[in-house]
């Protein structure tokens, strides 16, 4: 089965990043694009990948890797991650949020954001996550931080709307509350805004723990989420026998496996 859209954001540099990274550094250039694309084509299959550039200084082109119909869109700043951004979204966000309004003007059925450096492996991905979002508008990925991940998520037709709604509600940047955070929240009906205020206090490291603990339990109270039925995006360790994963911040070990995995 193919995706009808999928969306993702672009970044590389050559410069050193100033926030805390994993993986390979081959993951954060373009020498990673080519297995990225044919990761997408062989499990994915999408119809069309919507790109948004966060004012990148050094670009892919993608018409080297993959027949399948792109569109780019290049911010005019860069926004930064979310550790040191600037601006009230991060560049990771601003390539969901523009991503989540093209699938929403483009009247799609399902919108799928895949982060620039994760992989996905398994014929049977796009049934188990359409599957997934038969019971709730979003479907995430899981985290053993008790968060949720979204370097690979889906939204439905009809949670698009609400959850931009409730995402741009939040006055906090990404700085002061975490993507993740803000997902959850926004994820969530009939949640007080304050609790947003809770979120942010998460951030505060002898805080966090009980902090996030009653942040999760409060957004979980009305959850219009549900979690993917695989893994791994960052979660250790991968089980690369498994018929169906995801994963991102690939080591060189990893990346090797996936390669053997997948027969590329």
């Amino acid at each position: 089965m193919s995706c009808e859209l999928i969306a993702s954001g672009w970044y590389a540099t050559n410069e050193a990043r100033s926030y805390v990274t994993a993986g390979d550094d081959l993951i954060r250039g373009v020498e990673f694009r080519p297995l990225w694309w044919r990761s997408l084509d062989t499990f994915l299959k999408p119809q069309h990948v919507f790109v948004v550039d966060s004012a990148s200084p050094i670009k892919p082109d993608d018409s080297l890797y993959t027949s399948t119909p792109v569109q780019h869109i290049e911010l005019l700043i860069n926004p930064g991650h979310s550790q040191n951004g600037k601006t009230h979204y991060c560049g990771a966000m601003a390539a969901i949020i523009m991503g989540l309004e093209f699938a929403l003007h483009n009247d799609v059925e399902m919108f799928l954001y895949v982060e620039q450096d994760a992989l996905v492996f398994g014929d049977s991905i796009i049934d188990k996550t359409k599957n997934a979002l038969r019971r709730k508008d979003l479907v995430f990925g899981a985290s053993g931080a008790l968060d949720i991940q979204q370097s690979f998520f889906a939204a439905s037709k009809k949670g698009i709307r609400r959850f931009l709604s409730a995402l741009h509600a939040i006055n906090f940047s990404d700085k002061q509350v975490a993507p993740e955070h803000k997902f959850m929240y926004a994820a969530s009906r009939g949640i007080p805004r304050a609790v947003v205020q809770l979120a942010e206090y998460t951030e505060i490291p002898h805080l966090r723990g009980a902090g996030l603990r009653l942040f999760n339990m409060i957004c979980g109270l009305s959850p219009n989420y549900t979690l993917l039925p695989f893994g791994y995006g960052r979660e250790r360790p991968i089980n690369f026998n498994d018929d169906t994963f995801y994963f991102q911040h690939g080591t060189a070990e990893e990346l090797l496996q996936y390669r053997k995995r997948a027969g590329f």
